[in-house]
């Protein structure tokens, strides 16, 4: 990826969306910050149309959409971007990045507890869509985002059903950020699972996780920087699963901390919201009430405002 932008930025070679679509969505963000992506994705649109390649520069919005979304940048600024780019990828006819961003926008605003109903029909009327023409990709997508909503709204049960039967969906978003969020979302979703039962169907939970998890190591150890909060996360859950507390407590302050620093809001909320929850069951609410008031203030800062008011329905 680096070579091919270099060679692009020789005199005499015309630059193109393509290479820069390619490396910033697929390849960087394995090694490099998300958040570094943001601008280079924004400037292979305006080469993309400077150049004529109208699906390239559609790529290259939607991507910069998505991972918007994932660094956690406020929640409404956000609203308002996929809002004006919609109507672009109308006018440029772009309607599989048109479908992408909507499934994002139509997530935007549950979190935000904005036109939640409609919202729900359009994820299920394209999700029957994909599945009537057998668009896998799309199918995974939809299945991703109902995954993030679940596991921020804490409903397990739904969360653990939907990846026994979204089936391989990391396979289907290969090379995409997206994959990776869908590894993290997975792992915790089997281990909160695996917190509420016992007996074989634990045990068949936590190897699942133990499995992804191990996913999740190796691309820490390969250096993503992006994944490193994560990874604390899940290792926080699998110590409240084995009963380590002293371990459970170092991880979530590790996990607190790292999210905080590299500036995922929206995960650092999520690791508050999961210590106080191991707080309590451990008796110790003045701990549990401290985390629970940072876990409202990061959602309200993401300005995810179903998760600092009381939920209708």
């Amino acid at each position: 990826a680096k070579a091919a932008e270099l060679i692009i930025e020789r005199p005499g070679i015309v630059r193109n969306a393509e290479t820069i679509f390619v490396a910033q969505y697929f390849c960087y963000h394995w090694l490099s910050s998300l958040q570094d992506t943001i601008s280079p994705l924004l400037k292979g649109y305006e080469i993309g149309l400077e150049t004529g390649e109208n699906e390239r520069a559609a790529f290259c919005l939607f991507g910069r959409g998505y991972h918007l979304y994932f660094i956690g940048r406020p929640l409404d600024s956000i609203q308002k971007e996929l809002e004006a780019t919609i109507p672009v990828l109308t006018q440029l006819k772009q309607d599989m990045s048109k479908s992408n961003l909507i499934i994002f926008l139509m997530t935007v605003k549950k979190l935000r507890g904005i036109d939640v109903e409609a919202g729900d029909k359009i994820m299920d009327s394209i999700l029957a869509t994909a599945a009537s023409t057998g668009n896998l990709a799309l199918s995974a997508l939809v299945n991703m985002m109902k995954l993030e909503v679940f596991v921020f709204f804490q409903q397990w049960g739904e969360a653990v059903d939907l990846v026994r039967k979204a089936g391989d969906v990391r396979l289907l978003l290969l090379g995409m950020f997206a994959s990776v969020r869908y590894t993290f979302l997975e792992a915790l979703t089997y281990l909160k699972a695996a917190q509420s039962t016992s007996g074989w169907k634990k045990r068949q939970l936590k190897k699942s996780a133990h499995k992804t998890i191990q996913i999740i190591r190796g691309w820490v150890k390969k250096g993503n920087v992006n994944v490193v909060h994560h990874l604390y996360i899940l290792e926080a859950e699998l110590a409240v699963l084995n009963g380590k507390n002293k371990m459970a407590k170092e991880k979530f302050n590790d996990a607190i901390v790292t999210s905080s620093r590299n500036g995922f809001v929206q995960d650092k909320a999520l690791a508050h919201e999961l210590a106080s929850a191991y707080f309590r069951s451990q008796g110790d609410d003045n701990w549990g009430d401290y985390h629970i008031e940072r876990s409202r203030a990061c959602y309200q800062e993401w300005g995810c405002s179903e998760k600092v008011q009381p939920r209708s329905g």
